[in-house]
């Protein structure tokens, strides 16, 4: 059972903040309203605040200046942490195997499916030619496109490649190719040791598929009410959907455990 967040609820204590993007700080417009824009720069102020997100290198790079965040910031499903403070530098990154990547490219321009695809921070989509298939951290596609294929075992390599499930602020399914047993959870190991902070004590929260192993990695977990059940089963706290004002009545609660 999940511990319900609302006003009377004590703020456990949080020495950094991880959120999500699509279903979590996004509208249905892709945009973050100025409310919650508002709050996220006011915890920014006290502790480190991170995106961590499925969108690529360049999204979240443009969410994490709107906000005007600091930290290191966690893009590409875990692939990539970059530094705001050092040039929006990488400094951790993991790549899609060569080959995996050259096939899964092939199969989608073959067949004029739109993606998008990030390497090394650079964006790279289905408009493009000579793409570059070294260093590619992440290709995501529209799932009803692609699923037909992923039974082929003559496609890919799936011994070297992760496929993750995520969902669009406007309800649209992915799915993504990534490096082998890289997800949000390992991106988190990696952000507790640059900010050494105990994952005990970080705050995350999501609502899709992609974000579990996040949820499973941080000592102060929450649902969002519109997840999907695999993220409350994980999940220690869970607040109301973000048509609820789920989203703000989180940041409250997190204000109200930060004022002196």
């Amino acid at each position: 059972m999940n511990i319900h967040i609302n006003k009377n609820l004590e703020t456990p204590k949080i020495l950094a903040a991880l959120f999500d993007l699509d279903g979590t700080l996004l509208d249905s417009n892709e945009e973050i309203p100025i409310n919650i824009v508002k709050k996220i720069k006011l915890i920014a102020k006290l502790i480190p605040v991170s995106i961590i997100s499925g969108r690529i290198f360049s999204s979240v790079l443009e969410y994490a200046n709107l906000l005007k965040l600091k930290s290191p910031q966690i893009s590409d499903n875990g692939a990539i942490i970059f530094d705001p403070l050092d040039d929006n530098k990488i400094i951790f990154r993991k790549s899609l195997n060569k080959i995996v990547a050259e096939s899964v490219f092939h199969l989608l321009d073959k067949n004029k499916f739109e993606y998008f695809a990030s390497s090394e921070g650079k964006t790279m989509d289905h408009s493009m030619k000579n793409k570059i298939s070294d260093n590619v951290n992440i290709i995501t596609c529209f799932y009803d496109d692609i699923k037909k294929y992923l039974s082929d075992k003559n496609f890919i390599d799936i011994s070297k490649t992760s496929l993750v499930h995520s969902s669009g602020s406007m309800g649209e399914e992915y799915i993504s190719f990534m490096p082998k047993d890289i997800h949000k959870g390992i991106a988190v190991n990696e952000y507790s040791k640059i900010l050494k902070i105990n994952k005990s004590e970080i705050f995350a929260i999501g609502d899709g598929m992609n974000d579990i192993e996040m949820l499973k990695e941080t000592g102060i977990s929450v649902a969002m009410g519109n997840s999907v059940k695999e993220v409350f089963n994980v999940s220690k706290y869970a607040t109301k959907k973000y048509t609820e004002n789920g989203t703000e009545e989180v940041l409250d609660w997190i204000l109200r455990g930060l004022k002196p």
